[in-house]
């Protein structure tokens, strides 16, 4: 029952962010006077709807997705609402108001997530003088030192808890004579004790060793809403960055005949599948990292639908601003028949795409 509900909330998590990205072209190019045909909420078979103003609005059975269907968009109309007749400036923006409005979902979950302190700060790695490992045969082993020690003195200097202390502590081991010892004191469990041992001249490090590894790891943000607001955008900034490299080796790999890595690529199904995974684990620890693995989903896949949407392929949104561009360079439009020819093509290529990610999806789940 469980996994029942997570896949459903899964493709409900999905087919909102789909929505959003459907209602981005619906308000803009209805506020700039294109004709809208329907708009959908879900796909599959009409469960209810309306007509208001010469636009039919529906709520379909499946929970994935949803659509917008514009007068004249990929046909000649005489109708002065259809898309066809309407400005360049008009057809752009109600283009690009698609992926902005997933860019726009991207933001405000990535100011929950950084405001709730849900994830970490990349740029605020910390070390402290605790002992995260200790390294079988080496001095601090042998003397008697043990993992979560915390190291509060050497040779009676007392070290601070902070990376400060911990780059003290290296230059007092660093500073010995061979065979010299230092006196630790360490704290185990609230009870404080003493430790000599004498470092180890590591050939392959080319340094004095004791056989230790310090507890490190990164701070959450400490942010309101307000001051949050930059720090998402710099997460945006270097998430879109990491999916923009990450596709540009994968298309070096793919002219290379190298390949695709098995699960590099995840479809519909596997997205479903490990975002389910995920509400599962989340909720069956505690409610609120339920939450958090709904609110983490919306920002991953809104911001990477709204990249996606942007490449300039023909059938997505990005192809179709680049026909756009052209007419506005060019003053006249690109044919409308080879136009849509393009496009239909493109989206067979797409569909035949989508067949294959699926079917990997599948026996990656299988296996």
């Amino acid at each position: 029952m469980a996994t029942f509900f997570s896949v459903l909330l899964a493709l409900v998590v999905l087919g909102v962010i789909i929505t959003v990205h459907e209602f981005g072209h619906f308000i803009v190019g209805k506020k700039s006077g294109i004709g809208v045909i329907e708009f959908a909420v879900g796909m599959g078979p009409k469960i209810f709807g309306w007509e208001r103003n010469g636009t039919k609005y529906s709520l379909r059975a499946i929970p994935l997705g949803g659509y917008c269907s514009f007068v004249g968009e990929d046909e000649k109309s005489e109708d002065p609402r259809a898309m066809n007749n309407q400005p360049v400036w008009k057809r752009f923006l109600t283009v690009l108001s698609g992926p902005l409005f997933n860019f726009l979902l991207a933001l405000i979950t990535a100011v929950i997530l950084i405001a709730g302190g849900f994830i970490i700060n990349p740029y605020s790695s910390y070390t402290v003088p605790q002992l995260g490992l200790v390294e079988e045969g080496m001095p601090a082993y042998e003397a008697g030192l043990m993992v979560d020690d915390i190291i509060t003195h050497a040779d009676g200097e007392a070290i601070s808890q902070d990376e400060e202390g911990v780059t003290r502590l290296q230059t007092i081991i660093a500073s010995l004579e061979e065979g010299e010892s230092v006196l630790l004191t360490i704290d185990r469990n609230g009870e404080a004790a003493e430790i000599s041992l004498a470092p180890r001249y590591d050939a392959e490090y080319g340094k004095k060793m004791i056989g230790v590894a310090f507890y490190s790891g990164y701070e959450t943000y400490d942010c309101n809403v307000i001051t949050a607001i930059p720090e998402a955008f710099e997460l945006m900034g270097r998430t879109v960055v990491e999916t923009v490299v990450f596709l540009k080796d994968l298309v070096v790999r793919l002219f290379r005949g190298q390949g695709v890595e098995q699960g590099a690529v995840t479809g519909a199904v596997g997205i479903v599948s490990t975002m389910s995974t995920d509400l599962i684990t989340g909720f069956s620890s505690r409610f609120s990292d339920g939450l958090y693995m709904i609110v983490y989903w919306f920002f991953v896949i809104s911001l990477n639908l709204g990249i996606m949407n942007l490449l300039p392929l023909p059938a997505l949104d990005g192809g179709r601003i680049l026909f756009l561009i052209y007419e506005g360079i060019f003053r006249k439009p690109f044919p409308r028949e080879k136009e849509a020819i393009i496009h239909l093509i493109g989206f067979g290529l797409l569909i035949v795409l989508m067949i294959v990610i699926t079917v990997s999806d599948i026996s990656n789940l299988i296996s």
